[in-house]
């Protein structure tokens, strides 16, 4: 029998785990929930303005996503800061205009965790590149890659997507319930 806790909420089964497969990054900024093409029910979004996200795969136990809450009851105000750490193997002469791109952009990124949930971050200011770094290792040991730090403020925690239906091998997953998401 499950413990109960205060909020209501009960201790669910073990059966979950943690990580990130894949990031998919817009290819420009896009202040989403001002959009009129933009639909969700509850923190479900269900369709977007049209807008192409590329893929970032990513290696296992390297790369995470955090919200943190921010309140303070002097100010009354209250955001949510969204935190992405991107680990990318084998560094390539075509990463290296890919990173100064994303550096200088602010994107949309939607984030792929290791239970097949699709989640937004950026949604309504973008993603902001706030540190990393590019290195070749010293000893054979040694990461050759880069690595980049997302940050986002917003005033909601985080957006899930639609459900996917196609699964991994559909074309457009795991976006392909989110209406005018293209993945590419």
């Amino acid at each position: 029998m499950a413990c109960t806790i205060s909020s209501g909420r009960v201790v669910d089964c073990a059966d979950s785990v943690g990580g990130i497969q894949r990031v998919l990054i817009a290819s420009e900024f896009k202040e989403m929930p001002t959009q009129s093409d933009w639909a969700v029910t509850g923190d479900t979004v269900t369709a977007i303005a049209a807008q192409t996200f590329y893929t970032f795969e990513l290696r296992p136990e390297l790369s995470s996503l955090t919200v943190n809450y921010a309140a303070d009851k002097a100010s009354g105000t209250t955001f949510f800061e969204q935190v992405l750490s991107c680990t990318f193997q084998k560094l390539d002469v075509t990463d290296v205009a890919d990173i100064k791109a994303i550096c200088q952009g602010r994107p949309n990124i939607w984030v792929l965790d290791n239970m097949n949930k699709c989640w937004l971050i950026g949604a309504m200011y973008g993603c902001n590149v706030t540190g990393g770094n590019i290195q070749t290792g010293t000893a054979f040991g040694d990461m050759n890659g880069f690595t980049i730090d997302f940050t986002a403020k917003e005033t909601n925690p985080i957006w899930l997507a639609n459900a996917s239906t196609v699964g991994v091998a559909g074309a457009n997953y795991p976006l392909d319930q989110v209406t005018n998401a293209i993945v590419g």
